[in-house]
């Protein structure tokens, strides 16, 4: 079966027969022996509240959720620098001020760090030849 879109509305995602051809203007089923009586072909509707780790919107296969993961796990890089690499849940304060302080003074080194990144070959070759 090959996936033929979402219905957002109604909370499902619809496959269909990977035969199914749209020469002539119309879809026709072009299988030796047709699974469906429709002249669109099998059709087949589910539900993705019912699984929504295996039947998921965007499909994993997709160019959108390689981006959508990528800003995921970077944002879950940048919580885990912050909260175990900068011990930000080690200080006793009992004041937001001073959380918000050191959460501050973290984010600094964070930048900082940032800019201080591994040089790639590219400037070893620039810095050879300047």
């Amino acid at each position: 079966m090959r996936r033929d879109g979402t219905e957002h509305i109604k909370g499902r995602t619809k496959f269909k027969c990977p035969k199914i051809s749209f020469a002539g203007g119309s879809p026709h089923c072009t299988c030796e022996n047709p699974c469906s009586d429709a002249k669109y072909g099998r059709t087949v509707h589910l539900v993705m509240d019912e699984n929504p780790r295996l039947f998921n919107d965007p499909p994993r296969s997709s160019e959108k959720w390689k981006l959508e993961y990528n800003a995921r796990t970077s944002a879950e890089r940048c919580n885990k620098r912050e909260k175990l690499d900068y011990k930000l849940e080690d200080g006793r304060y009992r004041s937001s001020k001073m959380w918000y302080c050191r959460l501050f003074c973290i984010m600094m080194c964070q930048h900082l760090d940032a800019w201080s990144l591994p040089e790639t070959s590219l400037q070893n070759l620039l810095g050879q030849a300047a």
